[in-house]
């Protein structure tokens, strides 16, 4: 397999792992978002089911303690007034089936039906004040399951009343909801219950009897499952509680529909990342091929960007700027190939064939005034390289006032950079550091490595007549500047605000469009003619 291929397949490859690994982070966080948020809904729709079913069981009771409390007052004997208030009750209230009432030694001689003869010997009522409940029980009369709520009046008669299990079994009803594994009336105290659906269990690793507040946890149960449950006593009457529990495996149980979604969109975005990193890829190499072409074919240019004395207005330099004449895209700026060309490698050949063409176009203005000011920008890769050294070397014998620019990064990455710039600087070369403030700056470097100048950045020109932070460092270092003998260049003048400023602070040469944009050669000439400088000599910069 040729080597171009083999390497396109590997890069596939790794676009491929590359693809899956960005996916299956990204839709393995939102599964685990969902997975959570399925969760907090399904404990929150289990906690909204055990308050529905408390609070009609609470409403239920209520009534019946009402009534009950009423009924300290109403009159024990059989009269007909008594049992129209006890069958009142009976007809309003659908949860009650029947009223007794009980005297003090456990005789049962009026109910809701009538007078009990003879009457019935039941157990002797509590001497405790409060409502209590006991059953389930049999009723006498209608034969069938009750549970009783009662309480005892101050001269120790009961009068209590029978909620038939039917009612409760109705109000429990585990098939209206079908997220539960069960769900249980209680006793609270010892957790035996009353009223169940289900499957009724508990949790092994805590007691949850008596249970005096509520509970809602995830644990292991008693049956060998993992429930979620919810357990709390009923407000109506603190001796019962409700507990209700469903099965964590179906109670956080994904949608398998969502979960379809979910995964027809990963597999979607596993397969267009593929091809956005392949198609990144070959863009990638095409660059660099076309760079080659680029080269080769002279599409490369240089255009000026001048560098102006803001006090007598005259146009001192220029800093020569890369643009690529595309055949299809049109004039490209440096942000679209340049870090391209600094990966590849292919900067050298760029920056060689720009120094090589800047020497040919700037001749008849150097001829004219040899003084004039010529900066190019270089980093740390152009100067470990020996070519290029090569052409900077006969750029500095055709060019008497020349200028390199690097970043302060640039001239702290390499530990090779000191020896060179010392090297470059018997050629009669400037050391600039371009965008001065936004890198390392520091005293320690500026004293250590061989710099003249300080290009002030454009975002702290731009700060001149603003109320912020970069206002006082902008002082700062034009103060740090002339303590350590430093020449200083504003970039980014736009107003005539901040060259006013900026003059005022000592800082007389200036780049910006408040001047001139960057221009071809031709058009930098016409400047220059109209100025009438080629008739002057010009004063070095700085």
């Amino acid at each position: 397999m040729p080597k171009v291929r083999r390497h396109l397949l590997n890069k596939q490859i790794k676009n491929v792992i590359y693809a899956w690994l960005t996916c299956s982070v990204i839709f393995g966080v939102i599964a685990s978002l969902l997975y959570i948020q399925k969760q907090q809904s399904s404990k929150l729709h289990l906690q909204n089911i055990a308050h529905k079913i408390q609070f009609e069981l609470n409403s239920q009771i209520q009534i019946v303690d009402n009534f009950l409390i009423e009924a300290e007052s109403i009159d024990i004997r059989c009269t007909p007034n008594t049992l129209k208030l006890l069958r009142q009750q009976v007809f309003k209230n659908p949860a009650v089936s029947e009223i007794g009432i009980v005297s003090s030694s456990g005789l049962l001689a009026c109910n809701s039906f009538g007078q009990v003869t003879p009457a019935i010997q039941t157990t002797e009522p509590i001497k405790a004040r409060g409502l209590r409940y006991h059953g389930p029980i049999i009723s006498d009369y209608l034969e069938m399951s009750a549970f009783v709520l009662a309480r005892t009046r101050t001269d120790g008669y009961e009068i209590n009343v029978l909620l038939p299990s039917t009612w409760l079994r109705g109000s429990l009803n585990l098939a209206q909801y079908t997220q539960l594994d069960f769900v249980a009336l209680v006793d609270a105290v010892t957790g035996v219950p009353i009223i169940l659906q289900g499957q009724y269990s508990l949790p092994l690793n805590r007691p949850l009897f008596p249970l005096v507040t509520q509970y809602q946890e995830t644990d292991l149960f008693d049956d060998g499952k993992s429930k979620y449950l919810s357990a709390k006593p009923l407000s109506a009457i603190p001796q019962l509680a409700l507990v209700v529990a469903s099965n964590t495996s179906e109670l956080f149980q994904l949608d398998s529909q969502p979960l379809f979604i979910v995964a027809v969109i990963y597999a979607v975005s596993w397969f267009s990342v593929c091809i956005f990193l392949n198609y990144y890829d070959k863009r990638q190499m095409g660059l660099k091929s076309q760079l080659k072409r680029a080269i080769a074919q002279q599409e490369l240019f240089n255009v000026y960007q001048p560098q102006v004395n803001a006090v007598t207005n005259e146009v001192v330099g220029a800093e020569v700027l890369i643009r690529w004449q595309h055949p299809v895209e049109g004039k490209l700026s440096p942000a679209f190939f340049i870090p391209e060309a600094e990966r590849s490698g292919a900067i050298v050949d760029i920056s060689i064939e720009q120094m090589k063409l800047a020497l040919q176009e700037l001749a008849p203005i150097l001829a004219i005034n040899p003084l004039f000011k010529v900066s190019f920008n270089v980093n740390g890769q152009l100067l470990s390289n020996r070519d290029y050294l090569g052409i900077l070397h006969l750029a500095s014998q055709e060019i008497q006032n020349l200028t390199i620019e690097l970043t302060e990064r640039d001239v702290l990455s390499q530990s090779e950079v000191k020896s060179i710039l010392e090297n470059i600087k018997t050629w009669g070369v400037e050391v600039a550091i371009d965008d001065f403030g936004t890198g390392y700056s520091g005293l320690h470097y500026l004293q250590s490595f061989s710099i003249d100048l300080l290009k002030i950045d454009q975002s702290f020109v731009a700060s001149i007549g603003l109320d912020n932070l970069q206002s006082p460092v902008l002082n700062a270092m034009i103060e740090m500047a002339g303590n350590l003998n430093k020449k200083l260049i504003a970039e980014g003048v736009e107003t005539q605000t901040q060259a006013n400023y900026l003059i005022a602070h000592g800082v007389t040469i200036h780049q910006g469009w408040l001047y001139e944009k960057a221009q071809t050669i031709d058009s930098l000439f016409e400047l220059l003619s109209e100025r009438s400088q080629f008739s002057s000599v010009q004063c070095k910069a700085g």
